[in-house]
């Protein structure tokens, strides 16, 4: 990534994080959203039942593969036992929220097959609601498919664009694509859609030091200090232990040049 500074290889300033609001948790990398390693696969619960109950004649573990669907209105839990055409559905809930809340749990779970499945059905039944082009965007984009990823967060911003988390994640695809700049533009409206978003003013204030002009040096310091004090009133602390060695290390640089 080049920038007006001489770019020093200095870590710190490389914490450029995204909301993932569905894992209850946030990831701190200039790379696409990081996440526990997830598990891809399709849920596969095992049915222990034979028709032999003697142990030593009993036959191997029939499995089923769970599945949803959102059919109108409709979120439907589907079972299907391997080698069988035969799919059995119910209906668990009903409404756009019931299937948001159980795409998210899906998300956080690492399920991501049924996940990304249950936020494009979403998408088609409710192509009005921002939430869901965000979080298909942030599964993405942790998947590496940052081209994808992009296109559905700015999705979430034409239907939305109050939508902070939605400008902020697609900063950080544009910044882990080099595109600094354009990055820095979002974060600013992030910021100022909401001025007490601190994964925002964290990757403002980082993004204009390492861009590197002098006139923005004060901004990106006061960007990084809001984070820092927000950070500590949300309780999280590892995140405001980073933002103070980050302003430790621009003031040693500043001092050093």
């Amino acid at each position: 990534m080049k920038n007006d500074r001489e770019f020093r290889p200095f870590k710190p300033f490389t914490w450029i994080g995204p909301s993932i609001a569905a894992a209850g948790m946030c990831a701190l990398a200039v790379v696409p959203p990081v996440q526990a390693e997830p598990n891809t696969s399709v849920q596969i619960a095992p049915n222990w039942q034979s028709q032999n109950l003697q142990p030593p004649r009993r036959g191997p573990a029939v499995r089923e593969v769970l599945s949803y669907e959102m059919k109108g209105d409709e979120l439907k839990i589907c079972k299907q036992q391997q080698g069988n055409s035969e799919k059995k559905c119910e209906v668990v809930g009903k409404g756009y929220t019931v299937g948001l809340r159980t795409a998210n749990d899906l998300y956080g779970q690492g399920n991501l097959v049924n996940a990304e499945v249950l936020y494009r059905q979403l998408i088609a039944r409710y192509p009005k609601q921002a939430d869901a082009y965000y979080k298909l965007g942030s599964l993405l984009s942790g998947q590496g498919k940052m081209s994808d990823a992009m296109a559905q967060f700015q999705k979430a911003i034409e239907v939305n664009p109050q939508h902070a988390k939605a400008h902020n994640d697609l900063g950080v695809a544009m910044a882990s694509q080099g595109k600094l700049s354009e990055a820095i533009v979002l974060w600013r409206q992030a910021v100022k859609i909401n001025d007490r978003y601190p994964d925002a003013l964290n990757n403002l204030g980082v993004g204009l030091y390492q861009q590197g002009a002098k006139e923005d040096q004060a901004e990106a310091v006061a960007s990084l200090k809001k984070a820092k004090e927000l950070f500590i009133k949300q309780g999280r602390t590892q995140a405001a232990t980073r933002v103070d060695k980050i302003l430790e290390e621009m003031n040693s640089q500043s001092s050093g040049s």
